[in-house]
């Protein structure tokens, strides 16, 4: 029976644990520990999360639907892919648990499939990425089934942009995202959590521990524990207390979305995307609660963490939407724009687990995997904190080196094919004699260059690449972290088991 639920304003001097961010990570850790009853937990946020990669979240809960050629082509991929299918899993418990918290009026599963459509207006990367999902879940043995697109309910694309081939997941969906962040909060208040509508400023440090933090404010909350949780701006935040930290760095993902109210046609009913492609994770559309939907597809690494995005963006989003899922978009209104900074580590992996202060946990770095393994890393990090061995593979661990998945070769012809990628989907135009070859070996030099003149032997992936090649910050924070890195012995990047190659 539920609980009448406590309104809890005040701020606190001490507490057990404190977690600094109120998106999933940090929601779904909380509420997990005081299942576990820990004692006082105390979660820090501003309530708009502003910026936040959780409150822009299309929360789809698919990872065979995000599968790339690169998702269990090395032991340290598959070890990451592997993380989503367990987290799977979970969602089911975790929605029953939440659904009498919710507001909304609709259920939390939004979708409860979905269908990847492989149509013409990508670039190879689109047909291998198709091919590789398919490949995957033969592999583990999950449900699908290839069916004519014209069956998919609502889609509805120009023929120009109709879809060649398209695969149905029955066991992949999407939840409602904010409306599952609001029930995380309501299930919260019941309880003796404490949440406060702020952001710290700093944490607190006394010789070798982090003892609490500092709010905006200047208010100190003492803790014997504190989770750094806050996105992409984790990384600022540990700077507070250890600034000489090698720790692997952190880039802002900006991602742009829409809310829109359908406004005639028929409504989608499932998740419709296509693959991974153009350094992003596909277009796609999540059937929202009553008449919403949400439109999503754009990622760009960016300087620092922003709650504004590109006027390009939003072209981008808005056009490709119409012609690629349905043309009666162009009539949908608008109820909300989004934009969130996902947390992309330079390795590409996530960065959990203990750091060098003692009593300051960061829990960070999942990039787009975050709001659909958020549970599942919940029950690992309660685990930690509570001296217990952890459920997930240590490699994570936040002063780690980097890992290494792919050779410098690799990781040119990843951006050339990333490149293509956006170059075909965006309709860009080349002089007419100009070749697919020749602006592929333009992207290679580009490449290539930028290596050379780096005079770093780590291979980017290529959204990191792409970033670093194009913003003077962001291959001037690459350049600084590997000279750094190579000035220390024992701090090379990590190859052998981990990162090496199946295949």
């Amino acid at each position: 029976m539920r609980k009448e639920a406590v309104s809890r304003t005040e701020r606190p001097s001490r507490a057990d644990v404190i977690i600094v961010g109120n998106g999933a990570l940090g929601l779904f850790l909380a509420d997990e520990l005081v299942e576990r009853r820990v004692g006082s937990v105390v979660v820090v946020g501003p309530s708009g999360r502003e910026g936040g990669a959780s409150q822009a979240a299309g929360a789809m809960l698919g990872c065979f639907g995000e599968t790339t050629t690169e998702s269990l082509r090395t032991d340290a991929s598959r070890t990451r892919f592997e993380l989503g299918v367990a987290a799977h899993d979970r969602w089911p418990d975790v929605l029953g648990r939440l659904e009498g918290y919710s507001s909304t009026g609709s259920p939390l599963l939004v979708a409860p499939d979905s269908h990847v459509v492989l149509n013409s207006i990508g670039a190879d990367l689109d047909t291998v990425n198709f091919t590789a999902m398919i490949e995957a879940l033969e592999e583990y043995g999950k449900p699908w089934e290839e069916i004519d697109p014209r069956e998919i309910p609502g889609f509805r694309p120009r023929l120009d942009t109709r879809a060649l081939r398209a695969v149905h997941l029955p066991a992949e969906g999407a939840v409602d995202a904010r409306g599952v962040l609001d029930a995380l909060e309501a299930r919260l208040r019941e309880t003796d959590t404490i949440m406060i509508d702020q952001t710290v400023r700093t944490l607190v440090r006394d010789d070798g521990a982090v003892t609490g933090v500092e709010l905006d404010d200047g208010h100190v909350i003492e803790a014997g524990t504190v989770v750094v949780a806050v996105g992409a701006r984790s990384e600022a935040l540990v700077r507070t207390a250890l600034d000489d930290l090698d720790m692997v760095p952190t880039f802002p993902g900006l991602g742009f979305a829409m809310l829109a109210r359908r406004t005639g046609g028929e409504p989608f009913r499932s998740v419709v995307r296509t693959p991974n492609r153009g350094f992003a994770c596909g277009l796609h559309v999540v059937p929202g609660p009553g008449d919403l939907e949400y439109y999503g597809a754009t990622n760009r690494l960016v300087d620092q963490v922003s709650s504004v995005t590109w006027m390009a963006d939003v072209r981008f989003l808005a056009q490709y939407s119409m012609q690629q899922l349905d043309e009666r978009v162009a009539s949908h209104e608008v109820t909300r724009w989004l934009a969130g900074n996902r947390p992309v580590t330079l390795d590409g992996f996530p960065l959990i687990g203990w750091l060098p202060l003692s009593g300051l946990y960061l829990l960070t770095g999942t990039y787009r995997d975050g709001f659909h393994c958020a549970p599942l890393l919940a029950e690992h990090v309660a685990n930690e904190l509570q001296g217990k061995p952890g459920t997930i593979d240590p490699m994570f661990r936040p002063t780690r080196a980097p890992i290494e998945t792919r050779t410098i070769e690799w990781s040119v012809n990843e951006y050339v094919e990333h490149n293509l990628a956006a170059w075909f989907e965006t309709g860009a135009e080349a002089a007419p004699q100009m070749t697919t070859a020749q602006i592929a070996d333009y992207y290679r030099t580009m490449a290539m260059k930028f290596y050379d003149t780096m005079d770093i032997d780590y291979a980017l992936g290529p959204d990191i690449l792409w970033y670093a090649q194009g913003s003077l910050l962001g291959a001037r924070r690459v350049a600084r972290y590997f000279h750094r890195l190579s000035g220390r012995s024992g701090s090379r990047p990590v190859g052998a088991g981990a990162g090496e190659a199946r295949r």
